[in-house]
């Protein structure tokens, strides 16, 4: 699929989508908005695609949502407002909502909706030098959209006081409160990133988006339905019988 704002490849059941806005930090304007949601809604869909990987070209992740894009929206009538930040909304969902894992690589800076985006990722790695910042409340603004998606990942707590302070943090401060499971050297994020893949490719793929789908919507299962229904699936049957014969489940290649 060809897009203008960000770069898709797909290699060896790996998808990895890079934001391509980088004389901007890639601040997400609305056709970019588009296309990452397009991406990810297409993506989801692709049984052969077992990892997504995000990251971003240039010398930061994504510095939020682009500030002339927001100016330009604040002034139109409300309705048509309201529209435009519906496009955030609707790209943070089909993220999330995604069945494959997310392995978010992050650098640089991930500020407001960059941010946002490291919260509906499953596995964060940044580079230690990486800051990061809920910034909305320094333009007269608050993360309200990605807001349910933060206290998800790093708690009410934290979601206070960084959203009313707007204060920049370091990667490793980003790592003990959760927002990312690991602050790295850049030389190693190709290696960290290499066996993060090959862990994750050992999982059964329908465990795996049964295992993200139950995450969100905990309070709607019944426990004991799931484990009885997984148990009993083709893939509950494969792993398991794989396991007592001491070889590979068919979901995992050489």
């Amino acid at each position: 699929m060809d897009y203008n704002y960000i770069i898709l490849n797909i290699s060896d059941s790996v998808a990895t989508v890079s934001l391509n806005r980088p004389e901007v930090r890639n601040a997400m304007n609305i056709p970019m908005m588009k296309e990452i949601t397009d991406c990810f809604t297409h993506l989801s869909k692709q049984s052969e695609v077992r990892i997504i990987i995000l990251r971003g070209k240039g010398d930061s992740f994504c510095a939020g949502a682009d500030i002339q894009h927001m100016k330009h929206s604040g002034g139109q009538a409300k309705e048509k407002n309201r529209t435009d930040s519906q496009l955030l909304a609707d790209l943070y969902y089909a993220a999330d909502h995604c069945p494959q894992p997310v392995v978010g690589v992050v650098h640089g800076h991930a500020f407001g909706g960059g941010f946002g985006l490291c919260n509906v990722c499953d596995i964060t790695i940044a580079e230690e030098n990486t800051l990061f910042a809920l910034s909305e409340v320094l333009i007269g603004i608050i993360p309200a959209i990605i807001g349910p998606y933060t206290v998800n990942k790093i708690g009410l707590s934290a979601f206070r006081a960084l959203g009313i302070s707007g204060e920049q943090f370091n990667a490793h401060y980003a790592e003990k409160i959760g927002l990312i499971q690991y602050a790295i050297p850049a030389d190693q994020i190709g290696d960290l990133l290499k066996n993060t893949i090959s862990q994750l490719k050992k999982g059964s793929p329908k465990a795996q988006a049964m295992f993200k789908d139950y995450i969100k919507n905990m309070d709607l299962y019944d426990a004991k339905d799931v484990i009885t229904e997984m148990r009993a699936s083709e893939e509950g049957q494969e792993g398991l019988s794989a396991f007592i014969e001491k070889r590979k489940p068919s979901w995992q290649k050489d």
